[in-house]
């Protein structure tokens, strides 16, 4: 990271300001910093090209006869009170204030810019998530609701699966089953669409061990799924649920290291 006065250092060896002794320690920093050097290779080329805007000033007609009234021998000539023209350096000397400024403005604006997109990101994201967690929750209810009016909530347990995917943390489903009608309700968000040869396969861990298969299901184009599924056999207490990324058409008994959900 390079702090305020690295920032100054570096503007000064740019317009070669610096005493030799500075120069020294500051070419030494140079050489061990990458960062540094980027930063100098920014500020040489913004100075350069603001200079090159600056329209050439022709020197006066009398300093060439100055500079020879010093320099030839035997004469001796008093020095000028005034040893160079204001107006012959000043474009220079704003050229090159003006590209420093350019400089850590515009470096000061892409830190913020990149700070603006990563909180906009963010903000999109969660969005995403609660638009997500809110079509589940409204599927949830009107699963929950229908029964209600058949009073089979006393037979009803309730399961939330989470994401075992590093790279899919946004992934969440819910699993409602019916003990005594030994069917069920599971609805899913976030889930990747899979290629023409994988299903999902859902499973329920009878009295939390014994997979059992609930079947194969699929998700539309914005990852959700919701589903009414029965098991293959009978379900003594249904433990757990899972879900595994099979081969079409499922398997008999789950693929451990292909399991994209699972209930606590």
């Amino acid at each position: 990271m390079i702090d305020e006065r690295m920032e100054e250092q570096a503007a000064l060896h740019v317009l070669g300001a610096l005493t030799p002794a500075e120069s020294a320690e500051f070419s030494r920093t140079l050489a061990a910093n990458p960062e540094l050097q980027r930063y100098v290779a920014r500020l040489g080329a913004a100075a350069a090209a603001v200079a090159g805007n600056v329209p050439r000033r022709t020197p006066p007609p009398q300093l060439r006869a100055r500079i020879l009234a010093q320099v030839a021998p035997p004469k001796v000539v008093s020095l000028p009170q005034r040893r160079f023209r204001p107006s012959f350096w000043l474009p220079w000397s704003l050229a090159a204030g003006l590209a420093v400024l350019c400089i850590v403005l515009n470096v000061q604006e892409a830190q913020l810019r990149l700070t603006i997109l990563g909180q906009s990101r963010r903000i999109s994201d969660l969005q995403q998530l609660a638009d997500s967690l809110s079509s589940t929750t409204n599927d949830l209810q009107r699963a929950v609701l229908a029964l209600q009016q058949n009073n089979r909530l006393a037979n009803l347990k309730i399961a939330m699966l989470n994401s075992l995917l590093t790279e899919a943390p946004r992934t969440v489903a819910v699993s409602l089953w019916d003990e005594s009608r030994q069917e069920g309700v599971f609805v899913a968000a976030n889930l990747k669409t899979l290629p023409p040869d994988r299903d999902y396969q859902l499973w329920v861990l009878d009295n939390g061990t014994t997979p059992v298969d609930a079947g194969v299901f699929h998700v539309n184009e914005n990852g959700g799924s919701r589903v009414e599924f029965k098991t293959k056999q009978p379900i003594k207490v249904a433990g757990r649920f899972a879900v595994t990324e099979e081969v079409k058409g499922g398997v008999v008994s789950p693929t451990i290291k292909n399991m994209v959900l699972a209930s606590n």
